[in-house]
């Protein structure tokens, strides 16, 4: 295409670059730098800031650095009365642009040396109308799916790929903005970038990417003063917005379909917008008043919405949505303090080097962290009916009829998210390797181990709710159990299958009305250790004293640790635990799509994602130093791992 001439008789920039500002500070002269330094040459781009009125010295840092590199022909500084949102001073640099696109950046991120020339060109080669370039996060997570292979022509109609990557930064043609008069909201609007961005989604089925370059580096400064939208946020307000997000989908231009794709559509708001806030920890990290009015916000949202809607979110958020309708927050609090310690530890079972490939075996299980250093245990799945698998929720959430329904992970393992990464610790890009992965479901008491509420499991136990579980037992209700199966009521299990009513169990027995048992023994109002039942009189090991019941108990427990290992004897087979095994290989010739990995430091990550929950670990000891010293190694080695020996092996099986 050729160029034309503007009315200052310059010829049109192919890109202009707008960055809103406000209260930046020195962080601006980052992105400002990175611009100056493009491998596009500088008479081929134009930097339109545009300040919102800002009480500190970011316009005359701007102005002085652009002064000191001479770059008065390409960079300009625009300033606007305060409005406090990002908004209108985007609004006002598209109105100044002359560009052929526009690339908007905000005003603490910055740009690779080659992002404009890259993006630029993927647009003339593919006539999109928006390209995404790859993205890394600092502080903050990227997208990273919509990256893994070449996109020339996505369409947000009929795929959902593009929800990944809802903000803003991106390169948009710039006579498609004006044909379809594109705008920010102006004022403070929450996810004004949303709006702006699905709106152009939908107006186009030319969106492409560059998918082996990293492109925008997107920063979060945890201090908070660097984001011109930055303010504490008011459920209220927040929620309308996401509710101005839905209405996109209804309007004239911009209509949706009614139906499955529409409700996977509108998930990405519904669910991870709004549900999210009222789940695990970023529900229990606001204050109890903030709480409430997040739920009450989130909960009116709920109630509008089709109950067909649930289907298109990730499981996990299904329980969060028929708690929002059920609309009692103490439940949803019980609920976010159970999900907030699920996460996952990988480990390296092997790593060696062939052929210029490492090659790596790992595994890691679900796990609920129990906090202050008390390590972890593995959350506990039911298999009752074959078909499904349903996750053992606290009590007082799964006496809620539709979240107890909704608990059914079975779909959403089989669907799970496993996947090796790479992240460079230098510049924080993150790469994606294919991985070959299977789950293996591990009865609860089979060496592995147990999950639930506020319980104290050992060795392979399940509890839920107030349990208490060690060596392998599940218990419920305000039981505690110990080396069995299960505890129910207020009973007390210790080594043995069921304690019931006010029972207390020990070593494989079970207990009726205000019994203790103890070994096996049953008894009415008595305790019995070892085997026998008394009255009530309390019997422990063999002489007869009360007060040796807890050292009983210590001792059993002990026994029994040992002995899961070697059999599986007392466990229950409905109840189950999950363990992902993996093998990846990774060349660093060709491991970022084709090319070589770029100098740096690279760790090896384990992701896992099931049903909503998802999280990158680091794998232990594994990390790839590229150096870039000509003629140096391509590449150190990293530590590998001990292999188990094989009665620890033979043990875990």
């Amino acid at each position: 295409m050729p160029t034309t001439a503007t009315d200052t008789g310059q010829e049109q920039p192919k890109v202009s670059i707008v960055v809103p500002t406000c209260n930046t500070g020195e962080t601006v002269l980052v992105g400002l730098r990175s611009f100056l330094a493009q491998t596009m040459p500088r008479s081929e781009f134009e930097i339109i800031y545009v300040d919102d009125g800002s009480s500190d010295d970011t316009v005359a840092l701007l102005e002085e650095e652009i002064a000191r590199q001479g770059a008065q022909q390409t960079a300009r500084v625009l300033r606007t009365e305060h409005s406090g949102w990002p908004g209108r001073p985007r609004n006002i640099g598209t109105d100044a642009a002359r560009g052929r696109y526009i690339h908007y950046v905000d005003d603490d991120d910055w740009l690779a040396p080659e992002a404009l020339e890259r993006t630029y060109a993927r647009a003339r080669e593919t006539g999109a109308d928006i390209v995404i370039g790859r993205m890394a996060g600092h502080g903050r997570q990227a997208p990273r799916a919509l990256f893994e292979k070449p996109m020339t022509s996505c369409d947000l109609r009929t795929d959902t790929t593009l929800l990944a990557s809802m903000t803003v930064h991106k390169l948009f043609r710039r006579a498609f903005l004006q044909a379809h008069r594109l705008r920010f909201p102006e004022g403070k609007v929450r996810l004004e970038d949303h709006m702006f961005t699905l709106r152009a989604f939908l107006l186009t089925d030319r969106v492409a990417t560059v998918h082996d370059y990293t492109c925008y580096h997107w920063v979060r400064h945890h201090d908070g003063k660097h984001n011109v939208s930055y303010s504490e946020i008011e459920p209220g307000p927040y929620v309308a917005s996401i509710r101005k997000v839905l209405a996109i989908l209804d309007a004239p231009e911009t209509r949706v379909p009614a139906g499955r794709h529409r409700h996977r559509l509108a998930a990405r708001w519904y669910g991870k917008k709004a549900l999210d806030r009222i789940s695990g920890k970023r529900l229990l990290d606001q204050p109890a008043e903030r709480r409430a009015a997040w739920v009450r916000a989130v909960g009116a949202l709920a109630a509008e919405m089709p109950e067909k809607a649930d289907a298109a979110l990730p499981t996990r958020l299904r329980i969060v949505a028929a708690l929002a309708r059920h609309g009692d927050l103490a439940l949803l609090e019980e609920l976010a303090a159970f999900e907030a310690g699920i996460g996952h530890r990988p480990r390296v079972e092997s790593a060696r080097w062939q052929d210029g490939r490492l090659h790596v075996r790992c595994e890691t299980s679900l796990v609920r962290e129990r906090g202050r250093g008390r390590g972890a245990t593995p959350l506990v799945f039911s298999r009752a009916d074959p078909r499904r698998l349903m996750l053992r929720l606290p009590p007082a959430v799964a006496a809620v009829p539709r979240a107890a329904e909704t608990a059914d992970f079975a779909k959403a393992v089989q669907r799970s998210n496993v996947r090796a990464q790479l992240r460079n610790r230098e510049d924080g890009t993150v790469l994606n390797l294919p991985a070959t992965w299977r789950v293996v479901e591990e009865p609860v008491g089979a060496g592995a181990g147990g999950a639930g509420g506020r319980d104290r499991t050992a060795a392979g136990g399940a509890g839920d709710g107030q349990d208490r579980a060690a060596a392998g037992g599940a218990g419920d209700g305000q039981g505690r159990a110990a080396a069995g199966e299960a505890g129910g009521g207020q009973g007390r299990a210790t080594a043995g299958e069921a304690g019931g009513g006010q029972d207390h169990a020990a070593a494989g027995g079970a207990g009726d009305g205000q019994g203790r048992a103890a070994a096996g023994g049953a008894g009415g109002q008595g305790r019995a250790a070892a085997g026998e039942a008394g009255g009530q009189g309390r019997r422990a090991g063999d002489d007869g004293s009360g007060d040796g019941r807890r050292g009983l108990v210590r001792r059993l427990r002990h026994r029994l640790r040992r002995l899961l290992g070697r059999s599986t004897a007392g466990t229950d087979r409905q109840l189950r635990t999950l363990r992902y095994e993996a093998e990846f290989s990774v060349d660093p010739a060709t491991a970022d799509h084709g090319r070589p990995l770029a100098p740096g430091t690279w760790d090896l990550r384990f992701q896992l994602g099931v049903g909503g929950w998802r999280t990158a670990r680091p794998l232990p000891g594994q990390t790839l130093r590229v150096p870039d010293r000509p003629g140096a190694p391509h590449l150190e080695e990293p530590d590998i791992p001990h292999r188990r020996e094989p009665a620890e092996a033979a043990a875990r099986s």
